[in-house]
């Protein structure tokens, strides 16, 4: 089988010796799956992320989507977010390996992106109304992580090891920290979280309407969920008074339809700015403009919140 090599790549910088072990399985762990759910030869994914994708068909023909990858914590997370949503919002769990690291979903059709439909309020709408049946009860048992373990973790590496030129602001760093803890001090209020809920993560299924896809699975506030949506899609090389005014209407609609305060939607936001931006130091490091506009939209929320 033919591998993207920016796969190959991206596996062997984020798992290393044992990524390049298992990419070296990956035919072979394919054709045990396929024979183990029935499935026919698919076709791969063309978006390259962690985990090998492709389209393929059940023995009596229903499209689905074969997800494999390197058995990891937030794979199994994944697996137990979308169990939990049971279809529910959500694309529909079939099946799940947690030894293989192996994830069975129906198949989105035809799986248009928010992102390719209407304006900035349009698509809003549409994602608060996808994340307003997402807030699920935390189980009594779960392999769930909590957000707070996510920051807590980056935002120490970040000042003792990632980051030792301070490319990234501390002030910005200081003011999330305190917006995380604001937010988070009461664990009574938790529920389950998507954790990556985006443009490109909600997509148009003929059948079912909108559906999150690739949930992280994670614990926290629910002011953390439009967070990843607020900073995603931000057109490049907007005016800064520009920037402000899709921000603020992503933030207004956010409130309205999840009714929640606005700077709560605001304190979210800021903490997953900083968090998803201090990340890019553990993978690849800080990247051109993209980073630029993070930082002065992490300005513009702490600036916001009161």
């Amino acid at each position: 089988m033919q591998v993207p090599p920016q796969f190959v790549a991206k596996v062997h910088r984020i798992f290393g010796e044992s990524g390049r072990a298992w990419l070296a399985t990956l035919p072979g762990l394919l054709a045990r799956l396929r024979d183990q759910w029935g499935l026919t030869e698919g076709v791969p994914c063309s978006i390259v992320g962690m985990s090998h994708i492709e389209f393929t068909t059940t023995a009596d023909g229903q499209p689905v989507a074969l997800k494999v990858g390197v058995p990891h914590e937030e794979l199994f997370t994944e697996m137990e977010a979308l169990s939990l949503y049971a279809g529910r919002g959500a694309v529909r769990l079939l099946a799940a390996d947690r030894e293989l690291g192996a994830i069975l979903i129906q198949r989105v059709i035809p799986g248009t992106m928010l992102w390719q439909v209407g304006d900035n309020r349009e698509q809003t709408r549409i994602a608060a109304s996808v994340m307003s049946g997402l807030f699920l009860p935390v189980p009594k048992e779960t392999g769930m992580p909590h957000f707070s373990r996510w920051t807590e973790r980056a935002f120490r590496l970040t000042r003792t090891e990632w980051d030792p030129q301070e490319r990234w602001p501390r002030d910005l760093l200081d003011r999330a920290e305190e917006a995380m803890a604001a937010i988070s001090r009461d664990r009574s209020a938790d529920v389950v979280l998507h954790g990556d809920l985006h443009h490109e993560n909600i997509l148009w299924d003929d059948v079912s309407g909108w559906l999150a896809i690739d949930p992280k699975g994670v614990i926290g506030p629910r002011c953390l969920q439009p967070g990843r949506y607020i900073e995603n899609q931000l057109p490049a090389n907007t005016t800064p008074s520009a920037l402000e005014r899709l921000t603020r209407e992503r933030i207004e609609i956010f409130s309205d339809i999840l009714k929640m305060p606005a700077e709560d939607v605001i304190a979210g936001a800021l903490v997953d700015c900083v968090l998803s931006h201090v990340w890019c130091f553990e993978d690849h490091g800080p990247l051109g403009d993209d980073w630029y506009q993070g930082i002065e939209l992490g300005r513009l929320l702490s600036r916001l919140l009161k």
